[in-house]
């Protein structure tokens, strides 16, 4: 079976799109500090532990795996 190279590995989000699309009254100054405030605060950490959550929900949903010692607790 060939494994498939081509599939989606980027997010991109426009903030500021977002904003014009949600906040149409919204102006550009406000727009910018917005931006900046939600740039601050995004942390590679936080997307790394949303992805470590959709491993393990695939983990137990399609593979049927689940850590040892949950797997040891059950069989007692």
């Amino acid at each position: 079976m060939p494994v498939k190279t081509d599939y989606e590995r980027e997010y991109i989000f426009d903030i500021d799109a977002y904003l014009i699309e949600n906040y149409p009254t919204m102006t550009m100054a406000i727009r910018c500090s917005v931006c900046a405030m939600a740039l601050d605060q995004l942390e590679s950490e936080t997307l790394e532990w949303i992805v470590d959550g959709c491993v393990s929900e695939y983990a137990q949903t399609q593979l049927q795996l689940q850590k040892k010692e949950e797997e040891e607790e059950e069989n007692e």
